[in-house]
């Protein structure tokens, strides 16, 4: 028996902020290796749970309901209060989905990952119901007008996972959006309810029959949220979204009887399915991998100046003039980003400050041979990877390129006139 109005509202306010963060989008877009897969294992856990709104039916013989669903959040944290017959208050946890999975995942060439998976879950999902004001009592003084139950189930699972392009570097990693379509047995192991209950105080409360209908079910789940995916080059990332599911059956059924003045007055069907919408965490720990990045890596030659340092030439494009002209800027904000600028063994900046002033360079091709152009970090700046950008008009359209870099590793474009 819940008590009353709590601080529901600042939960929910808490995860409209979180469903508001993972809308945000970002024009730059980073340059990954292509390729790579490896397989991973994927624990997941709902941090906000709301159980979506069961069916209702009043029987015949009654005119007046006596309850109605109220979607109250619960978390995974034992904070989740709850009024019992002696009026103390107790706290229940570990609400929510906790899932583990094995999936593979693969950096596609489109700048998209593919996620297929499977695994085992285990579910404790919350239901709550308001009180009708008529049959609303007190023990120990504390309102009760809240009912809360709660159903348990586990069960195999499987999805597919796609996600957007790069939305550009972020504190955890290079961002994505992404959407997430699966499903689930669903096996019933328990409620917290009991089979017959009775909340009757001084003529007031209600009856409570809860009976098992279903022992198994499916349930459907979608999920939207933003991953961000660490630059290592083995699928380690983090993922946070929301998530719905809806089952395909009921697994109880529960009907409520109201009292006041010591007569049935009122009741209530209610049929609950473990239907819930959740804010999801998640993270993606590779195990191994499968296929190594296609981007062509190259040790040091005069052709990247006199640098020891190992290449990585990961994009090529096809010129038809011998010249081009490319504008050279530090990406997203300046920390003091330090690099020098090698064009077919030749140096065209030295120790050059990148700012977001755009730094104009004039590339002249060789013909029918590689013409490579690499970016050396003198330093990594103040927020971690040492990033330029480069911008250039081809074709008509106009290119972006985020190049990275380090002390130990440079990326590279190859022009071919």
């Amino acid at each position: 028996m819940n008590i009353g109005q709590r601080t529901y509202k600042f939960l929910l306010l808490l995860i409209t902020v979180n469903c508001l963060v993972l809308t945000l989008n970002c024009n730059a877009q980073l340059s990954n290796k292509q390729g790579i897969s490896s397989i991973s294992i994927h624990p997941s856990g709902t941090i906000f749970t709301f159980g979506l709104p069961q069916s209702s039916t009043i029987p015949s013989g009654f005119q007046q309901g006596v309850f109605s669903y109220f979607p109250f959040p619960f978390t995974a944290f034992p904070i989740n209060s709850s009024v019992n017959r002696a009026g103390k208050t107790e706290l229940t946890g570990l609400i929510g989905s906790f899932d583990l999975g094995l999936n593979i995942s693969k950096l596609l060439k489109n700048d998209r990952i593919f996620r297929g998976e499977a695994g085992v879950y285990y579910a404790c999902i919350p239901h709550s119901y308001s009180i009708g004001n008529d049959f609303r009592f007190f023990v120990n003084n504390k309102t009760a007008s809240l009912w809360q139950n709660t159903m348990r189930y586990s069960g195999l699972s499987a999805s597919a996972t796609y996600t957007t392009k790069s939305l550009g570097r972020r504190s955890w990693g290079e961002a994505r959006n992404y959407v997430q379509l699966g499903i689930r047995t669903m096996n019933y192991l328990g409620k917290s309810a009991e089979n017959q209950e009775e909340w009757i105080f001084n003529g007031k409360g209600f009856k409570i029959e809860s009976e098992v209908v279903n022992q198994k079910s499916f349930l459907f789940f979608l999920e939207l949220g933003k991953t961000y995916w660490r630059r290592a080059d083995d699928m380690r990332s983090l993922d946070m979204g929301i998530r719905i599911g809806i089952p395909t059956g009921s697994f109880v059924s529960n009907t409520f009887t109201g009292y006041n003045n010591n007569q049935a007055t009122g009741a209530n069907n209610i049929l609950e399915n473990g239907a819930y919408i959740g804010f999801q965490m998640s993270y993606h720990l590779p195990l191994m991998q499968l296929q190594k990045p296609t981007a062509k890596v190259q040790k040091a030659e005069k052709i990247y100046c006199e640098m020891e340092r190992k290449v990585i030439v990961k994009h090529h494009y096809k010129i038809t003039k011998n010249e081009l002209q490319i504008q050279l800027f530090d990406h997203e904000n300046e920390d003091g980003d330090v690099v020098s600028v090698c064009f077919n063994g030749q140096y065209l900046l030295e120790k050059h400050t990148l700012t977001l002033k755009s730094k104009v360079l004039t590339l002249k091709f060789l013909p029918n041979q590689q013409n490579v152009l690499t970016v050396f970090a003198h330093n990594t700046g103040k927020e971690g990877a040492n990033t330029s950008a480069i911008r250039f008009m081809l074709n008509g359209k106009m290119q972006e390129i985020i190049l990275y870099a380090d002390k130990k590793e440079s990326e590279g474009i190859e022009f071919m006139y």
